[in-house]
């Protein structure tokens, strides 16, 4: 991901049908791109590793992003966000598995986590075929409904400090 890559991604980020599982996680102005490409190139700097952009092999069109991205809670973080029209296809499947190999290969040492809203069970999907597994379920301040919990998963057993920051942060 590099700065020329602010416009697709604000246009991805401020898609409401990208965001039907978090609607306040949609982006609202431009300036909340460029500080999450930013942060997403800081990471990549600091850590060797970060988020990428997906694009279709033939036509080299923008299809989303996803990677992982070190977490002050010691860990990895998988994540990843496609446009509506490329849902279905397995790119996140893909994209996940692709970024959990290259953790295990920057830094083998830290898992590598996820977090998914119980109303996404698709995302869920995706950390099952990469190997993750649901490691604690509950309440999310993000979540923005009382019958809409958050996951925490991941590809080993996590420290009691790892699990304590992904519940805090959920």
């Amino acid at each position: 991901m590099t700065p020329a890559d602010i416009d697709a991604v604000h246009e991805l980020f401020s898609d409401a049908r990208t965001w039907t599982h978090l609607p306040a996680g949609r982006h609202t102005s431009r300036a909340q791109t460029e500080d999450l490409v930013q942060r997403k190139i800081g990471g990549r700097v600091r850590y060797g590793l970060g988020s990428w952009v997906a694009r279709a092999a033939d036509s080299r069109a923008f299809i989303g992003l996803g990677g992982v991205d070190r977490t002050a809670g010691g860990v990895w973080n998988l994540g990843y966000r496609l446009a509506p029209e490329h849902h279905g296809h397995g790119y996140a499947t893909e994209l996940a598995r692709a970024a959990v190999d290259a953790a295990r290969d920057v830094r083998p040492e830290l898992p590598v986590t996820g977090r998914v809203l119980t109303n996404n069970p698709a995302s869920a999907r995706v950390l099952t075929r990469v190997g993750l597994t649901q490691v604690w379920q509950g309440p999310s301040a993000a979540a923005g409904s009382d019958d809409v919990e958050c996951q925490a998963w991941s590809d080993r057993e996590l420290t009691r400090e790892q699990l304590d920051w992904l519940i805090a942060n959920a």
